[in-house]
């Protein structure tokens, strides 16, 4: 739907988009609602770069010109009005949702510094990994990839599990030690005898699925940490064995953004936009599909269809 250009006020940026990645979250938001809830109209895109057009009254740091790279909602639009009163309950960490992005970095590029970043909040924040950890990541779509490469940054071993052979593929091209086709072989089998009988440090299950959940639990080892960090569809349940949690003395975390609970990590941004602009992780590669905005509905089928594995969206 067209809407009027919005108006920078005090304390306000008004940025023109000029490139959104698709979330998987984004699409099943668009499917089910926000936790179930459908309100619309709901301006999705939580991972968008352009450039600043409008700056209001009372805001520092940020001039007219300024590329940026921002992690609220409103990417799949031609502007987007930031308020950085809404942030401030964050404070002093408000400049995680909103940076400048350096000259040398493509818009493209700059789309990732927002999903890179929660992925190593799940690796370094919530999963504690340590140089020499085995980390079993379950699910190798493009934010699985990402968590690999944000843990061999820090000298994990990884092992990448998945049923697609093609996205298996290119998870040991991006740098997994060790694959598991689990449409072929036994994941439970494969892991022991990597980690000769002892399991996983770490499991970090980047599918929604409860039987991911579950068999990181059977897979990791005694006192290692299990991190669920892709959301579900409301209404989805788990069962499990709480001897496996009790027994093993097994840590069972949420990973959500780069925190939850008004807690932000600002300094997982800075450390993906060094990664970024570094080339030591090259999440543009993961690019598989570029849309118009008024292709977005193919874009979200491409990724429930798991056909693509990184989509963007390019504005006019």
């Amino acid at each position: 739907m067209d809407v009027d250009r919005p108006q920078a006020g005090p304390g306000d940026i008004l940025a023109k988009v000029k490139v959104c990645g698709v979330c998987p979250t984004d699409v099943r938001k668009y499917r089910t609602g926000n936790h179930g809830v459908s309100k619309l109209p709901f301006n999705m895109g939580h991972e968008w770069a352009g450039d600043l057009v409008e700056v209001g009254e009372g805001v520092k740091g940020f001039d007219v010109g300024m590329r940026v790279g921002g992690a609220n909602y409103g990417g799949y639009a031609e502007f987007n009005c930031v308020r950085r009163a809404e942030f401030e309950e964050f404070a002093p960490y408000s400049e995680a949702l909103l940076m400048p992005i350096p000259d040398n970095l493509s818009y493209e590029q700059a789309v990732f510094i927002e999903p890179l970043a929660d992925c190593f909040h799940a690796v370094v924040t919530q999963a504690q990994t340590q140089v020499g950890d085995t980390m079993l990541v379950i699910g190798s779509g493009q934010m699985g990839i990402q968590i690999m490469m944000a843990a061999k940054s820090i000298g994990a071993k990884v092992i990448l599990a998945d049923m697609l052979k093609e996205r298996l593929r290119l998870g040991f091209e991006f740098g997994a030690d060790e694959t598991v086709n689990t449409s072929k072989s036994n994941l439970k089998d494969e892991v022991m005898k990597i980690t000769r009988g002892k399991g996983a440090d770490v499991v970090i299950t980047s599918v929604a699925e409860p039987s991911a959940i579950v068999r990181g639990l059977e897979l990791v080892k005694k006192r290692g940490k299990v991190v669920i960090f892709g959301g579900a569809p409301t209404g989805t349940m788990i069962q499990l064995d709480p001897n496996l949690v009790h027994y093993n003395e097994v840590s069972l975390l949420g990973s959500e953004w780069i925190g939850a609970g008004g807690f932000l990590d600002a300094r997982m941004c800075h450390v993906a936009l060094e990664m970024i602009q570094s080339r030591r992780i090259p999440v543009d590669r993961l690019i598989s599909h570029r849309y118009a905005l008024e292709q977005i509905h193919e874009a979200f089928r491409a990724i429930e269809n798991r056909e693509a594995l990184k989509c963007v969206i390019a504005m006019a």
